[in-house]
């Protein structure tokens, strides 16, 4: 028998229950040390009894969220191990509290709150009736809960008949990566607003399609119910809910960096590649735009860019291309704020192998040139309401980089 089960047999089983708002109250964020095997041991262990909300095991560190009652379980789990624990959040309920006490500007929507859905839509909405010369809304899909997956396409008027090429944008598909929308949305203001030179050359030489929000379900529910909620909202097995809408996209499905298990609560890939009706319908509308030169993913919080694929070292054609246009795009991000970011590179290189994921697919299946996932900065899926500017100056000045370098290798 081995030492964790007796610990489980020994000790009472910890369980998470919640009706209304889960509040995540005296909820802890450790960092625990030492080798890979050991530390994915302890988790697999724990996610054996408990849905744990949050963790992450890289570079012979882990960081995870545990429920108070879970306290003794996990402190013995480390213990056996001769591991030590640090205490990273002491009450992950007080980080909630902030962003929700963060200020609005009236009935404007703006960068110093974090808006549900239907606030979002609203500002894509009111901005495709401001400036409706140039801007339009476009309906990517729709969700399991009847959500549309809605857009904003901005294309200029030209004094030629040439046909632009697509800057596509995706964000929000992890529900509870709160500043990727927030960012996305600043991006498409300094797009329609901004009368610097760079970003209007910028805005004028492509058509953009930007979705805020592609997991439309998940982002609601992680704003009514449950925080820290990454899935959509389906119906997986008799008692759980949701699929890791970045895993279950067609390109190698199943293979690397997922659960098989419906009631996983982080990476549950479906029952089968595309059966999430975002995904599905999202990909559908995706395969029906012809020139799409870039696809560009935002997720949160791992501070990197990374390339495709995802759960290989081996590299695409023109990756060189890629790490110098990514490279570019990040020195002018840091001069912004002297942030730097690891990358560019393979998730499979610098983060974790995951497969299944959209920027895999775009690139496998469309053969789209330009293609990144940028993992913006933020801590347990957590960045203060009053700084997401800082986010969205760094995010639009990454993009005056990449495509300005994209442009220099004859790429527009």
């Amino acid at each position: 028998m081995s030492q964790l089960f007796i610990i489980f047999l020994v000790l009472p089983l910890a369980h998470t229950t919640f009706i209304d708002f889960r509040s995540y109250k005296d909820y802890k964020v450790y960092k625990i040390v030492g080798n890979n095997e050991d530390l994915t041991k302890i988790i697999e262990f724990l996610n054996g009894i408990t849905e744990l909300p949050f963790y992450n095991v890289r570079n012979n560190r882990a960081e995870v969220m545990i429920a108070p009652e879970l306290d003794e379980v996990f402190s013995n789990a480390v213990n056996l191990f001769n591991l030590e624990k640090t205490i990273l959040v002491d009450d992950y309920s007080k980080i909630m509290a902030e962003e929700k006490s963060a200020n609005r500007q009236d009935s404007k929507f703006s960068w110093t709150a974090y808006y549900d859905v239907d606030g979002i839509y609203d500002y894509l909405k009111n901005m495709s009736t401001v400036y409706s010369n140039w801007t339009e809304l476009v309906v990517g899909g729709q969700s399991y809960e009847g959500r549309q997956l809605l857009g904003l396409k901005i294309n200029t008027p030209t004094e030629t008949d040439k046909i632009k090429s697509i800057i596509f944008i995706e964000s929000g598909i992890h529900a509870r990566e709160w500043i990727t929308p927030a960012t996305t949305t600043y991006f498409i203001n300094q797009l329609l607003t901004s009368s610097d030179p760079a970003i209007t050359t910028l805005r004028d030489r492509f058509e953009w399609q930007i979705f805020p929000t592609v997991n439309p379900d998940g982002y609601h529910y992680t704003h009514t119910r449950d925080r820290m909620w990454r899935k959509t909202r389906s119906k997986s097995s008799l008692f759980c809910h949701g699929a890791d809408p970045n895993r279950n996209w067609d390109y190698n499905w199943g293979q690397y960096g997922i659960s098989t298990n419906p009631c996983n609560y982080q990476t549950y890939a479906g029952s089968q590649p595309f059966s999430e009706i975002e995904t599905r319908t999202f990909s559908e509308y995706i395969s029906n735009l012809d020139n799409i030169l870039a696809y560009i993913a935002f997720h949160s919080d791992a501070q990197m860019l990374l390339v495709p694929y995802s759960d290989s070292v081996e590299h695409t054609g023109n990756y060189d291309d890629l790490i110098k246009i990514g490279n570019t795009s990040l020195e002018y991000g840091e001069k912004v704020n002297g942030e730097k970011y690891d990358g560019p590179a393979t998730a499979a290189e610098i983060l974790y192998k995951a497969s299944g994921g959209s920027m895999d697919w775009v690139r496998n299946q469309l053969a789209t040139p330009i293609v990144y996932t940028y993992e913006l900065r933020g801590t347990y899926f957590h960045w203060p309401p009053s700084r997401i500017f800082e986010q969205g100056d760094e995010v639009t000045q990454m993009m005056v980089g990449l495509f300005t370098e994209a442009c220099n290798l004859g790429y527009c």
